[in-house]
This record gives C-alpha cells, structure tokens and sequence, in this order.
C-alpha cells in the first residue's frame, strides 16, 4: 500500500475533542485510507456508511439520547460517504459536545455538499484535511525516484489517481470513466444544476485557456451566461478539483485557468494534454 502523506496528520488529531473530517474528489482513496488508520489503533470502532438508507435514515435529526444507544462502548465512530446524511453537521456536532471521549470520523467524496453542512455547525469543533491522488513524492518514496522519472511523461498526461496508477495500460479508459463521474455524479445530480451543456462550453472555454489570463467576464460572453453563474459554476468545479484558478494578485478582478481533471494538483497544473482531454473534441483521449 502506498503510503500517502497526510496519514500522520490525520492520526495525530485524533481523540483531541474534534471531529475529524477527510474531503476528497471520488476515487482517491480515503476510504482506503481511513481504514488503515483505524484498524492498527487498539480501539473498538463503529463504521457507519452513508450509502445504506438505514445509515441515513439513524443519523439523520437524530437525538443525542438515541447516538448513544448507536456507538454503544465503541469510542470511534467513522461516517464513510457522510455527505449523504441530511443535517450531519447537527449530528457531528451533538457527537463533539455530547460525548468527548468519543472520536468521529467523516468522509465526503462531494466535498461542496459535505462542506455546506458542516462548516457552521462544526465552527471551532474539527479538524479539515484534504486527501488528493498520490503525489510525486507519494510514488517516489513507494516506487523509487528512478522509476517515478521514467514514468514522468506518463503521468503528466494521464495523472496518478489511484485506479489509473494501479492499473497500468489502462489509463485511457480509467480517466475517462473519473473525468465522467465528475461532471455527471458530483455536479449534475445537484438540485438547480441543470444546464449540462453550459457547463460542457465552460470547460471547453478554461480549457482553451490554460495557463493563460482570464475573467469572469470574458468568459461569461464566451459562453453565453451570466458572471455570477460562471463564478458559481467554476466555485462547483474546483470543489471537486476539476479545474482551479491560479489568483492574479496584480489585477485582482482576473484569474490564471488550470485543468486539474487527471489529478497531481501542484506540479502539473498547466498541462496541455489535461486541456486536451477536457476539450476532447467530442471524443475520447489520445
């Protein structure tokens, strides 16, 4: 197992009256992660999944009295996929208050969803990490640095999540699959999003600008739109780092585009062929 750098973080902050919440786009491995950390401390658990309509239905407007009777003896409780429960901000926060010597855990793929719900119930009660694909270093010290340079160019194209790293010849396919679960799992299926197609031009827009200075402004005319639905679409896909915006300190009002579709955030950010998929001429990677 590759070994990911915020492990000792996340494991130093634990049982220090704090819910500990682990966001991260779909398919990066903090299920994997939060598993491994919990199943080497010599500490009962509960795992609760967020997937299963019953899970949802205990946790959700849930008393504390009724909490109790769900942990039992067990003092750490994980929530996997926790954006799924309604008012879990409420719940984690009857957790932190309630019982102290309780540890919680969350973890959300849909970070923006999860976020909203958490961030005022949770004010001064949790500690926020962020889990992204494996890193250079990550791959460099599991792999070795010489094998990681041969696999350079490899990576700048396809990027280092998980599934396209452990599944060698298959990066095209694997991509493809996460780049449309992003649009169409983490950003249509949200209540009010509808325009499929204006997000499909924005993309293609950010795409052809990669690296290069741009505004809310100018893009909202390329694409037909009003800015503050540009700003709150481009707000939607940096949530589920799809795509980021460098900020221009020198002329505030305009932004630097990056595509961060394939993962490896920080070095590999103004990727030609990341921008390429994203355009994707109606077609597929080649």
């Amino acid at each position: 197992m590759i070994q990911r750098a915020v492990t000792t973080f996340l494991a130093d902050s634990l049982f220090k009256q704090k819910a500990v919440l682990l966001f991260g786009p779909r398919q990066v491995g903090k299920t994997t992660l939060v598993r491994a950390i919990v199943e080497q401390m010599s500490v009962p658990f509960q795992w609760f999944s967020g997937d299963e309509p019953d899970i949802r239905q205990a946790l959700s407007n849930v008393t504390s009295t009724r909490l109790k009777s769900l942990f039992g003896a067990e003092k750490l409780v994980v929530i996997d996929e926790a954006q799924r429960v309604e008012n879990i901000g409420l719940t984690l926060k009857l957790v932190t208050d309630n019982f102290p010597d309780v540890q919680v855990i969350a973890t959300g793929s849909s970070a923006f969803e999860l976020a909203n719900q958490i961030n005022e119930p949770l004010t001064g009660r949790k500690f926020e990490f962020y889990l992204y694909p494996f890193s250079f270093g990550e791959l460099s010290q599991h792999n070795g640095l010489l094998f990681e340079k041969r696999l350079l160019e490899n990576r700048l194209i396809f990027g280092a999540y998980p599934e396209v790293v452990n599944q060698p010849g298959r990066e095209r396919e694997t991509l493809n699959l996460l780049a449309d679960s992003y649009l169409y799992k983490d950003l249509f299926a949200l209540e009010g999003l509808k325009r499929s197609s204006l997000f499909g031009k924005l993309l293609s827009a950010l795409a052809l600008q990669v690296g290069n200075e741009v505004s809310y402004t100018e893009l909202a005319r390329l694409v037909g739109a009003d800015k503050n639905t540009v700003e709150r679409y481009i707000d939607l896909l940096e949530q589920v780092s799809a795509e980021t915006c460098a900020p221009n300190y020198v002329r505030p009002k305009k932004f630097i585009s990056t595509i961060m579709a394939s993962g490896m955030p920080f070095w590999e950010t103004f990727n030609p062929c990341r921008a390429e998929r994203t355009l994707g001429r109606c077609g597929k990677i080649t």
